[in-house]
């Protein structure tokens, strides 16, 4: 039987970090500004392998999409600093993170509706880029910024002046200079 404590670290681990918005609301438009607090960067931290997470923010921006259909547009810009094992020399090292991601959203029962009107028309590439379906008509903001972080984070950094050398490694003779050898030691 799982203990308390077991199933927070479970429900942290599952949602890294939950900032809800109604879809209404972020179709009107909002600016939100997040950071992430010790324990979420914790949790984020172990879900990315890192060794720590030392800060985390994001600025987000809504937006109707300018379209026909009630579709938001979410951006969010990143900052953070992360400290990892050097891809190269395994050390750790602290270095700073920075990224952007656009993301747009679509409620549920939209897009079932959208689906049904499309039938047998042709598709372009602009339909590949689907947007994200929205589900209860919220948007979690938060799994928008671990989405940007992942995007952000290279698991393989290297430190600063790190480069990989490849080991020397001897080439083994050819079997000719082999018997050249012999040929001069008889």
């Amino acid at each position: 039987m799982m203990d308390e404590q077991q199933k927070d670290d479970r429900q942290k681990d599952e949602g890294l970090w939950e900032h809800r918005v109604r879809f209404d609301h972020a179709l009107r438009g909002l600016k939100v500004d997040l950071t992430a607090d010790a324990a979420q960067r914790e949790a984020i931290a172990r879900g990315f392998g890192m060794i720590a997470l030392e800060s985390l923010s994001a600025h987000i921006e809504t937006r109707a999409a300018p379209s026909d259909k009630p579709v938001v547009e979410v951006r969010i810009t990143l900052q953070g600093e992360v400290t990892q094992e050097c891809g190269v020399t395994l050390e750790p090292f602290t270095h700073a993170l920075s990224g952007e991601l656009d993301i747009t959203c679509m409620e549920k029962q939209r897009v079932t509706h959208e689906v049904a009107e499309v039938g047998a028309r042709e598709f372009t590439l602009d339909d590949l880029d689907e947007p994200d379906v929205i589900e209860n008509g919220q948007i979690d903001l938060g799994q928008y910024v671990i989405e940007a972080l992942g995007e952000a984070y290279d698991p393989f950094a290297r430190k600063p002046g790190a480069v990989f050398e490849e080991p020397e490694i001897e080439a083994e003779p050819s079997p000719f200079a082999v018997l050249s050898k012999l040929k001069r030691d008889e």
